[in-house]
């Protein structure tokens, strides 16, 4: 306790306050009927016995909401296609219609007295559907004899986009001494944080207010979109966010329930709750991930790369999600050839609805599918050349006097020295003594694979924040920004950052979050912007503090601004022992006529800032992994993970290690075991925490983490962000060290996940009777 401090007291104890430990006495609880089938048309829906049921207060279909004015839900990042269209973009209702495009998808809503009483009378709900064909994959969404999903989208496509220098790649493709080619599946994953989604939704009749308890990422992009939904001026809703159990961008977007549980509260006078469970999780959160990549390597004869190309199939769902066009779009390509000189590149992706939940981003935001594809051609190239997997890495990397370094894609990468990072990881792995290792496994009766891949992340995320630094009477300071911690430590960093450009301790520093009452600009976490976008103005605030209460100093001193030196939260007049602190000044500011302060002083001890300048920065890194197959269960071990990455600056160390950790453990997942599965009718058939496999503490090596930094120089605090750099690099390495152990089984691919079945059979072959070993 004493080494997390203060700060995580309430966490540790069991006093942090979640969404669900918020829910006011008198709150009604509401319980949404769903979609029992992936597609058809409802040809019933009769709600009268569910409305006469015992301690029901209200039953609401689509026509109560739209007699209430309640709008359809939209996407938030709109895409223009290749062909100059904008996106074809069905409308999404917060109650289905007259018809159901997802398994989940929800149709009504109980409000009861209890949860229960809302249970018992959803099971009273007559409901009829008529069942539709069901396209479960983007490739069968793309099938010429498709069932046609919806009449504005041709094909099923949403919008086709391409981005790079296409005539180069073909260029490069025709005239290169070798090509290599692989389809690479990226499946849906169920992002599953520890808390659940809910809400708590509140009406003021006097004020006509309404107050929206959730956890999120950010509180003033749910303010938007949750007005517009109700069809009320933004000035009328206010959002909150207490603690969060984790997020990964699943919970930044806003939902029917959200919008239900408002509604509700105004119709009925009483506060509404609604708490997701698990499996409601599955079938009404958004999905991660879920592309098809057709992808091409051109190299010459000695091994240099000459041009990267995806030809892709992104599975949207049955609806646009908040920013998921944005996500198979501009995040696809940003590091499109991560840390590697790539003359010529070029990505297509075909955005697909299909009969799923919607997908949007989940942590990577469309770079970890990218990233790995890249890294299973490079590893093929390797093979077919005859080059050692560290080498042709090696002789592709971009140098650190090619830096900037501007890529195909239109980024310029701006810091880093790959070859330093790499040569260091692979010397701290020991990738010479592998073969050693590789002939004890094999004498064990085991298969050992090893990969190495170098990784980079482009930080993004809104540049719509504002940043407060204000000192209390007692001398605390407090900040508020528009960030939200879902897990990362946000208060420790932030305060520490304002810490240090006060001079002062960061125990006497609060950081606020949450409230949008109190924050009139602020674009939430996503991106991994925490350090590149909210350290930074925080630190700006600060500092622009520390000069308005300079102004204040002057006049309380009696001595000119010029004269008076700056420590430690006390400003001297130099040459003298006379000196007032901050927190004096804050105390006495109301002695201070207003015409005696300069143009532009701000009314007391505080000043905020908004975002200025480039918010992208380029974390990177190097992972060398080692796993042990065994053949006779399929069964896959890591063995040794060893990495090293580039955060530039690193403010708060524990925090860093804990993103670095948190993302590895998820890429683990995402290559060893996760994929979210429907069946040809519609059905997810592994829709629970019984069927859905998630990584466990005894399936985590003990990772060997360093950092090599480089500063970042369009950064004030030379920081880059951290949260989504794991989860980019380490799927590529995980799945090639499972394909190089299985060399000798002569298998060239196999798309993940990488379970213990489908590895058994890659072993054994597929006609082989799986007996006790399934």
């Amino acid at each position: 306790i004493a080494m997390l401090g203060e700060r995580h007291l309430d966490l540790l104890t069991g006093a942090a306050q979640f969404t669900e430990d918020l829910v006011p006495a008198d709150s009604l609880r509401a319980v949404l009927l769903r979609a029992p089938v992936g597609h058809g048309r409802i040809t019933a829906l009769d709600l009268s016995a569910a409305r006469a049921a015992p301690g029901v207060r209200a039953v609401y279909d689509a026509g109560d909401l739209a007699a209430g004015g309640v709008k359809p839900m939209r996407s938030r990042a709109p895409v223009t296609g290749d062909d100059g269209q904008p996106m074809r973009e069905p409308e999404r209702p917060v109650l289905a219609t007259d018809s159901v495009k997802y398994l989940g998808q929800p149709i009504a809503v109980v409000i009861a007295d209890s949860q229960a009483a809302a249970e018992d009378a959803r099971d009273l709900i007559d409901l009829g559907i008529d069942e539709a064909p069901v396209i479960n994959s983007a490739e069968a969404a793309a099938a010429e004899d498709a069932t046609q999903l919806w009449p504005m989208a041709p094909g099923n496509q949403s919008f086709i986009w391409r981005a790079g220098t296409q005539a180069a790649v073909e260029t490069a493709m025709a005239d290169a001494a070798h090509v290599v080619t692989l389809t690479v599946r990226h499946p849906r994953r169920a992002i599953s944080p520890v808390e659940n989604r809910s809400c708590v939704g509140c009406y003021d009749p006097t004020s006509g207010r309404f107050t929206l308890t959730t956890p999120s990422q950010g509180v003033v992009s749910l303010r938007a979109a949750l007005a517009e939904v109700l069809s009320v001026d933004e000035a009328l809703m206010r959002v909150t966010t207490p603690h969060v159990g984790g997020s990964f961008a699943v919970k930044i977007w806003p939902y029917p329930e959200q919008a239900l549980c408002l509604f509700a509260a105004r119709a009925l006078g009483r506060p509404v709750a609604w708490i997701g469970s698990r499996d409601e999780a599955f079938v009404g959160d958004a999905h991660g991930r879920g592309r098809v990549d057709r992808a091409r390597l051109a190299l010459n004869a000695e091994g240099r790369f000459l041009a990267f190309e995806i030809d892709a199939l992104a599975d949207m769902g049955a609806y646009l999600s908040a920013v998921a066009p944005s996500i198979v779009t501009a995040g696809a390509v940003r590091v499109f050839g991560q840390c590697y000189d790539i003359p010529a590149m070029h990505y297509q992706v075909r955005a697909m609805f299909t009969n799923g939940v919607p997908t949007d981003a989940y942590r990577g935001a469309g770079k970890p599918e990218s990233a790995a594809t890249l890294e299973r051609l490079i590893d093929l190239a390797a093979d077919q050349l005859g080059l050692d997997r560290a080498d042709i890495r090696r002789r592709n990397l971009i140098q650190p006097t090619a830096l900037p370094h501007h890529t195909a894609m239109g980024e310029e990468i701006d810091s880093g020295d790959f070859p330093g990072l790499f040569e260091d990881t692979l010397a701290r792995a020991d990738w010479t003594g592998f073969a050693a290792r590789r002939a004890a496994s094999q004498a064990a009766g085991r298969l050992r694979g090893i990969a190495v891949a170098s990784h980079m992340h482009a930080t993004g995320g809104s540049t719509a924040e504002r940043s407060t630094v204000r000192v209390e009477a007692d001398g605390t300071v407090t900040v508020d920004t528009g960030a939200q911690d879902s897990g990362q430590s946000h208060g420790d960093t932030l305060a520490k950052v304002a810490a240090e450009a006060l001079e002062i301790s960061a125990d006497s520093v609060t950081v606020r979050e949450g409230d949008s009452d109190r924050l009139e600009i602020g674009g939430g976490t996503g991106g991994s912007c925490l350090m590149p976008i909210s350290a930074n103005t925080v630190h700006r605030a600060a500092v622009s503090m520390i000069e308005n209460a300079r102004a204040g100093a002057s006049h309380l001193l009696e001595a000119a601004a010029q004269d008076l030196e700056y420590a430690g939260g006390n400003f001297t007049v130099v040459g003298t022992d006379r000196r007032i602190s901050l927190a004096e000044i804050a105390t006495r500011w109301p002695e201070i006529p207003a015409d005696q302060l300069p143009p532009g002083a701000t009314a007391g001890c505080v000043a905020s800032e908004d975002f200025t300048g480039r918010h992208t920065t380029f974390p990177n890194g190097c992972y060398v992994v080692e796993v042990e197959v065994d053949p006779a269960t399929g069964e896959t071990r890591v063995d040794r993970f060893t990495g090293t990455d580039d955060l530039g600056r690193i403010i708060n160390a524990e925090a860093a290690r804990g993103q670095i950790l948190g993302g590895l453990g998820q890429a683990i997942g995402e290559v060893l075991m996760e994929a979210v599965i429907y069946d040809d009718g519609g059905q997810m058939i592994n829709g629970s925490l019984l069927d859905y496999p998630l990584p466990r503490a005894d399936q985590m090596p003990d990772f060997d983490l360093a950092w090599r930094p480089t500063a970042s120089p369009h950064s004030l605090l030379d920081v880059k962000g951290v949260g989504e750099l794991s989860s980019i690099g380490a799927p590529g390495p995980l799945a090639n060290a499972i394909h190089d152990a299985l060399r000798e089984a002569g298998v060239e691919h196999l798309d993940m996940p990488l379970g213990p079945h489908k590895l058994w059979r890659a072993i054994h072959g597929p006609d082989t009777a799986l007996g006790d070993n399934r």
